[in-house]
């Protein structure tokens, strides 16, 4: 007789035949990230937030893995950058991926436009990249008439500024493998004000068809 079958015993209460004592587990959500074909199926896998990735992100160290010459482009950047922040993530994505003996992204004008107003429907809410207007990111890529390989992969986040999202994003492994994906080519970033922050959206695909 196990512990749990004494305790119903002793409480003068039925013992089920065969229960298992074995303690049940609970499923955690983890972030992941959807890879979709150029003709994705009706029920797309959701891309990775980084929202749902704050609470692996906790359980990491405090400090990110970042190269050291990314952490000093992080420490000097500045308000006064002559780049807007769209560019400047761009820059800060294109650093870590020469770091890593990556071809830099190009910038597709429509990507960018795309993506500007995906950070726009961000910072209003809610929090997804299945957006009540535009779908998910193929959706709205296919829409505008993009036909590339490896459509469809985004990253998002909400942060105190572009610094801090890129830190975030790089934290977070399937975020990481969006923004290091040696398949993909091309980028579109859109950055909009969300309260004293920033709404970002991250679009990647490869080379056209």
């Amino acid at each position: 007789m196990n512990y749990f079958t004494a305790l119903l015993v002793a409480a003068g209460l039925p013992v089920t035949a065969g229960l298992s004592t074995a303690p049940t587990t609970t499923a955690i959500p983890v972030a992941v990230t959807a890879r979709v074909s150029p003709n994705p199926a009706p029920n797309l896998v959701p891309v990775a937030s980084v929202q749902a990735a704050y609470q692996t992100m906790a359980a990491q160290a405090q400090t990110p893995a970042l190269p050291n010459s990314t952490i000093a482009w992080l420490s000097s950047a500045s308000a006064s950058s002559p780049l807007n922040p769209a560019e400047q993530m761009i820059e800060l994505i294109n650093q870590v991926r020469q770091e890593k003996g990556l071809a830099p992204y190009t910038i597709n004008p429509v990507l960018m436009q795309l993506a500007q107003e995906r950070a726009v429907a961000l910072a209003n809410g809610p929090f997804t990249s299945d957006m009540a207007q535009y779908g998910w990111p193929i959706q709205m890529e296919m829409a505008a008439g993009l036909q590339a390989q490896g459509m469809g992969a985004e990253n998002i986040a909400e942060a105190s500024s572009v610094q801090e999202a890129f830190t975030l994003l790089m934290a977070s492994p399937p975020h990481a493998e969006n923004i290091l994906n040696p398949s993909e080519t091309q980028i579109g970033v859109g950055v909009a004000p969300w309260g004293s922050g920033v709404a970002i959206s991250e679009l990647f695909m490869g080379p056209n068809t």
